[in-house]
């Protein structure tokens, strides 16, 4: 029968131990990436012993998948009602310059939680993890059939070619400031203005060219 590690004093709240693993895990898989990371490192930012790692989440994969999990609920996941406020053409147009200023504020982030999220997928984006399919499965793609769903209601028809081709150039127009470090916002954010500013203005620009093209059609399911 497995029994429990012995503990520091300090660590003897398990909820708190485990955050307290999670968010030293999070920090260092976002600095370092999936393949580079160790639990030694996990561990040694977290101030506890190899054993509390493999005995709450029991193993670096494990570990991965909740911080990824952690993260979409912290971050990602309020997204997800968005296309739920669409009722005309106006709201829908709220909606989507909603979505792309949320995407870029999270991507061009430079603090916690968004800038850890950001650093991680940017990663999974250019270097796939071995958990890279499980990610997708979970979190990847319910997002995208979420932002999907906002590009079919400006479409007469249900075109597959045609979602997709939206869904990927506006993506990888957010998601290309989180690859970069220093990111792509601070080298391109003109030095009079205030960084917000500047996303404000990448929203407006990116949104510009999709309501040149798309408008309110319809809502969808």
């Amino acid at each position: 029968m497995k029994t429990k590690p012995r503990v520091k004093k300090a660590d003897a709240n398990p909820k708190n131990t485990q955050d307290k693993i999670l968010q030293a895990a999070t920090k260092v898989f976002a600095e370092h990436g999936y393949k580079d990371a160790t639990t030694r490192m996990i561990c040694s930012e977290a101030q506890v012993n190899v054993a509390l790692v493999n005995y709450y989440f029991r193993s670096k994969a494990e570990l991965y998948k909740a911080v990824i999990g952690a993260l979409f609920e912290d971050v990602a996941k309020p997204m997800m009602s968005i296309p739920d406020t669409v009722r005309d053409d106006k709201t829908w147009r709220a909606a989507m310059r909603m979505w792309v200023r949320r995407s870029l504020a999270i991507c061009a982030a430079l603090k916690p939680p968004e800038f850890w999220m950001a650093r991680l997928m940017g990663m999974e984006e250019c270097v796939p993890s071995d958990m890279a399919q499980d990610i997708e499965q979970k979190f990847a793609i319910p997002m995208r059939r979420c932002f999907m769903r906002l590009i079919r209601m400006a479409l007469p028809d249900d075109d597959p070619v045609q979602v997709s081709l939206w869904c990927s150039t506006v993506h990888a127009q957010s998601v290309v400031y989180a690859i970069a470090k220093p990111g792509w916002a601070t080298r391109f954010c003109p030095p009079q203005l205030d960084m917000e500013v500047w996303l404000d203005k990448v929203a407006d620009h990116i949104c510009g060219g999709i309501f040149c093209r798309l408008s309110f059609q319809r809502t969808v399911d």
